[in-house]
C-alpha cells in the first residue's frame, strides 16, 4: 500500500456504470443514488437528481458528456491528478474572473462556487474511496479546509510527485474544458450572496497534518476529552468575539490569522469567511453584530449541550428546513439544499478538528458528509 492508496478501479467501473445506456434507462432514484455515491454532493449528483425530477431526457447525453470526460482523466492521469485537473481549472477561471471583475460580480460567485464544488468532490473521494493512511487523512483536511490556493499551488503538486504522476501544463489545462461546468449550468444556479466565500490564499498558516492552524500558546485546557475541548472551544469563541469587537485582544489573538483559523476551527469555513469577509452586498455593522450575537449564543450552548449536543442541533433544525421546503419550486428547495450543504461542511470540519479520538472524529465527518443523517445521530447517542 502507498501513502495514497486509492480505488481506482472501483471508481472507473462505477463511471463505466453511470455513463453506459443501462445508468440512463433505470429510474431515476438509482440514477440519483448512484450518482451520489460516485461524486457525493457535488453539482454532478444535484444534475443527476434534476434529470429525474424534471423528466428532461433531452439533457441525458450532456449528463453522459460529463461522466466520461471524468472517466477519461481518471484513465490517463490517476484518480489524484484527475481532481488535481479539475480543481485546476476551477480555481483558474474564478482568480482571472476575480481579477478582471471583481468580487461583486455574478460571473466570479458562480465561479468561486465551482471551486467549492470540486473541494467537496475531492473530500467525497478522499474520504470514500481513499485507503486510512497518513498522507490521505492529510490530504482529506486540506479538501476540507477549501484552501483551493494551498491545494493547487501547493499540495496536489507534491502528490503527483510523490506518485511519480507529475502534469505537465497541458494536461493541467484539460480542466478548463466547459464540459466541467455543464451541470452548474444546466442547474441555473441563482447567485446567493450570502453563501460566498473569501479568496483563499497557499500562504494561510495550517497545521502539517491537515488540521486548523492551533498554536499551542493558546491551549488552555486539557482538550484530550470532549468536556475538556468544550471548555477550550469557550475560551476561544470569548478571545475570538473580543477581538472582533473590540478590534483588539491580547497576543496572539491580535493576529488576524489566528483568529480566523480558530474560528473555521470552532465555526466552520464557511461560517468564518461570512463572518469576516462577507460578500460585498451584504457587508455592514449589522452583519457584523449579527454574526457576534451567534458568538455569544454558541459559548451557552456549549456549556448547556457540549460540542456534539450543539453540532447535533444545528443540522438537525437545517435539515428540518430542507424537509419542510421539499414541496416547493424547485429553484427554492435547491438554495435550501445549498445552504444544508454549507451547514455539513462547517459541522464535519469542527468535529474534524476537536473530537479527541481521531477515528471517531473520521467516522463522524464521514456520516455527515455522506448525508447519512439517522446513522450519525444514532452514533452521537453513544458518545
Amino acid at each position: 500500500m502507498t501513502d495514497y492508496e486509492i480505488d481506482t478501479d472501483n471508481l472507473l467501473t462505477r463511471h463505466r456504470q453511470l455513463s453506459g445506456l443501462k445508468a440512463l434507462a433505470t429510474s431515476a432514484q438509482k440514477l440519483t443514488d448512484r450518482s451520489f455515491e460516485l461524486y457525493g454532493p457535488t453539482s454532478i449528483a444535484d444534475f443527476a437528481r434534476w434529470l429525474g425530477r424534471a423528466g428532461n431526457l433531452a439533457a441525458k447525453p450532456q449528463f453522459v458528456q460529463v461522466v466520461q470526460a471524468n472517466q477519461q482523466n481518471i484513465m490517463a492521469h490517476g484518480v489524484y491528478g484527475w481532481l488535481q485537473i479539475l480543481l485546476t481549472g476551477a480555481v483558474h477561471q474564478y482568480r482571472h474572473d476575480l481579477n478582471t471583475r471583481g468580487r461583486g460580480d455574478d460571473a466570479t460567485y458562480l465561479s468561486r462556487q465551482h471551486v467549492d464544488d470540486i473541494c467537496r468532490l475531492g473530500t467525497h473521494i478522499v474520504l470514500n474511496y481513499g485507503a486510512p493512511t497518513g498522507q490521505n487523512r492529510r490530504l482529506l483536511g486540506h479538501f476540507m479546509s477549501g484552501n483551493y490556493a494551498r491545494l493547487v499551488d501547493l499540495i496536489l503538486p507534491k502528490v503527483g510527485e510523490a506518485l511519480d504522476q507529475e502534469l505537465s501544463s497541458d494536461a493541467l489545462e484539460q480542466g478548463a474544458n466547459p464540459v466541467f461546468r455543464l451541470p452548474q449550468q444546466a442547474l441555473q444556479m441563482s447567485v446567493v450572496h450570502e453563501l460566498d466565500l473569501r479568496p483563499m490564499d497557499a500562504d494561510e498558516p495550517f497545521d502539517d497534518e491537515g488540521f486548523a492552524y492551533w498554536p499551542d500558546e493558546i491551549k488552555q485546557n486539557d482538550v484530550s476529552t470532549l468536556d475538556g475541548a468544550a471548555q477550550q472551544m469557550i475560551y476561544e469563541l470569548t478571545m475570538i468575539t473580543r477581538a472582533i469587537q473590540e478590534g483588539s485582544a491580547p497576543a496572539p489573538w491580535d493576529n488576524p490569522a489566528v483568529v480566523r483559523s480558530r474560528l473555521e476551527a470552532t465555526m466552520g469555513i464557511a461560517w468564518a469567511s461570512q463572518c469576516l469577509d462577507p460578500h460585498p452586498e451584504i457587508a455592514s455593522d449589522d452583519h457584523t453584530e449579527m454574526y457576534i450575537a451567534e458568538l455569544v449564543s454558541r459559548v451557552e450552548q456549549l456549556q448547556d449541550r457540549g460540542i456534539i449536543g450543539v453540532i447535533s442541533s444545528d443540522i438537525f433544525q437545517t435539515r428540518e428546513l430542507v424537509e419542510e421546503t421539499a414541496n416547493d419550486d424547485p429553484a427554492t428547495v435547491m438554495l435550501y439544499e445549498r445552504a444544508l450543504r454549507q451547514s455539513v461542511d462547517n459541522a464535519a470540519w469542527v468535529i474534524f478538528n476537536w473530537v479527541p479520538d481521531l477515528q471517531t472524529a473520521g467516522f463522524l465527518a464521514q456520516l455527515l458528509l455522506d448525508y447519512q443523517f439517522n446513522a450519525f445521530f444514532a452514533e452521537i447517542e453513544k458518545l
